[in-house]
């Protein structure tokens, strides 16, 4: 076939599905030399569409058929650049309490035992049994082991309940290259690899994923992150140097508490973007999550990042112990302060709770312009953690004070000298979840005042209210 030919056909076959090419790739070997290479580009997995908590689980996708096809032919695995998997098997009843298995059928599993000690890592015998028990974490180790052209990696909580497996493979193919035949990271560029928030009533509580995603932080070419990291006992990098990450631009971290996050950011010297969700659940209280909330070494943390980031969001949430029946919100206190985020001269885009600006007390000597980062451009002001000690069950910690007028307060204490705090000031949106109605918060005579500020200061104020409605 002509190469001109080729490169019309390969520019219509873009175009196709899936289902596309693998009916293409059976037309004859031309049409296949073509179709193949995308039909296994993007490999997109889902595990579990229905998520109602009394669904049954769903038959898991094909993913023992692809390792069988990549064994068979070793050069497929080449072609994938992405792979997806996903799904929402983990929220199940029958997930609740037992890890779901794939199981892959005994006349197949000597192949697939076979690869396993031809890559020569010390863990053979224990990774073989595991795969011979259904484990997901041995299958999607295996799937991993076999890439090296992978581009972009989404690991999403369906596969990821357990991933110490996951974690050793990854460790030895990038800390240890060329030691043991595995896969080649070094092309990926983007990462999302996500973990549940709350108890896994399944797994060991005691067995931190933190060793599992921080082989990816040496990876030299890595752009974006999405990762739920969690706290463990103590902090170690994997080797004798931290890593450096020079194209790291976006960092979307969930699970991490305050108390590590600066370890994260201190190799992220280049970063533009972060988004970091602070989260504590009584559930799942050890010595780093706890019911404070650290403003000191959340500014401290932040600081790695001073000079580079532009875009900043901090979402929080906090969640009874559900897993022991608790139905009453943990009180949470806030300390210290971030009036470091002032210097912030680079941060154009801010999202952040209220109560990370000015605490939950109701405190008139407290200022958002002493916190707002100067060149601010568009900020979301949240009532994040509006719900904690709700019934009061910390009597010691103030409940959420700030009502409509006080909030308004500090906006115009802010806003009538505008110009002077924030020059480059654009929008404000105050995004309210949790608004209380009985006390007849927000009402349509507040956000005419609302309404006034701005349009006696010039600057657009947004209400946004998600119907959470107390």
């Amino acid at each position: 076939m002509e190469p001109v030919c080729v490169d019309i056909l390969y520019l219509v076959f873009e175009l196709l599905s899936p289902s596309e090419y693998q009916a293409l790739c059976l037309v004859n070997k031309h049409f296949q030399t073509i179709a193949e290479p995308l039909l296994y580009s993007k490999i997109q997995f889902t595990w579990q569409k229905k998520h109602d908590y009394y669904s049954n689980l769903e038959a898991p996708p094909p993913i023992t058929q692809l390792l069988r096809t990549l064994l068979s032919k070793p050069q497929l695995a080449a072609h994938i650049t992405s792979l997806h998997l996903d799904g929402k098997a983990y929220v199940l009843h029958d997930t609740r309490f037992k890890l779901p298995k794939i199981h892959i059928p005994k006349n197949q599993l000597y192949e697939l035992i076979m690869f396993i000690h031809r890559t020569g890592v010390p863990y053979r015998d224990w990774w073989s049994r595991e795969l011979h028990d259904g484990s997901v974490d041995a299958l999607v180790a295996l799937l991993l082991a076999q890439l090296s052209s992978l581009k972009y990696l989404h690991l999403g909580h369906a596969f990821t309940r357990q991933s110490v497996l996951i974690g050793i493979v990854l460790r030895l193919a990038i800390c240890e290259p060329g030691t043991y035949k595995l896969g080649n990271f070094q092309r990926l560029q983007e990462l999302s690899f996500f973990h549940r928030e709350s108890r896994d009533e399944a797994c060991d509580r005691k067995i931190k994923n933190t060793v599992n995603i921080l082989p990816f932080f040496y990876l030299p070419n890595l752009q974006h992150v999405s990762a739920s990291i969690e706290n463990p006992d103590k902090w170690a990098w994997l080797t004798s140097h931290a890593p450096v990450l020079p194209k790291l631009k976006s960092l979307d971290l969930t699970n991490i508490r305050e108390g590590y996050l600066g370890e994260i950011l201190a190799v992220t010297k280049n970063l533009q973007t972060l988004r970091w969700k602070w989260y504590y659940d009584s559930g799942v209280e050890d010595d780093f999550i706890t019911q404070t909330v650290d403003l000191d070494q959340i500014a401290a943390a932040l600081s790695h990042v001073q000079g580079t980031l532009t875009d900043l969001a901090i979402t929080a949430d906090c969640q009874p112990a559900a897993a022991v029946g608790d139905q009453f919100f943990p009180g949470l206190e806030a300390v210290g302060s971030l009036r470091a985020l002032v210097n912030f001269d680079q941060i154009k885009t801010l999202q952040i709770p209220l109560a990370f600006l000015v605490g939950f007390a109701q405190d008139r000597t407290k200022r958002l312009q002493d916190v707002i980062p100067r060149n601010v451009e568009f900020l979301i002001i949240t009532d994040d953690l509006a719900l904690q000690n709700m019934d009061n069950m910390e009597e010691e910690w103030p409940a959420w004070e700030w009502k409509d007028y006080a909030i308004l307060g500090l906006l115009e204490s802010w806003l009538r000298e505008w110009t002077r705090w924030t020059p480059y000031l654009s929008r404000i949106t105050l995004l309210l979840s949790w608004i209380d109605t009985d006390t007849n918060q927000w009402s349509p005579r507040a956000r005419e005042q609302l309404w006034g500020l701005s349009a006696q200061t010039g600057i657009p104020l947004e209400f946004v209210n998600t119907e959470h409605q107390l």
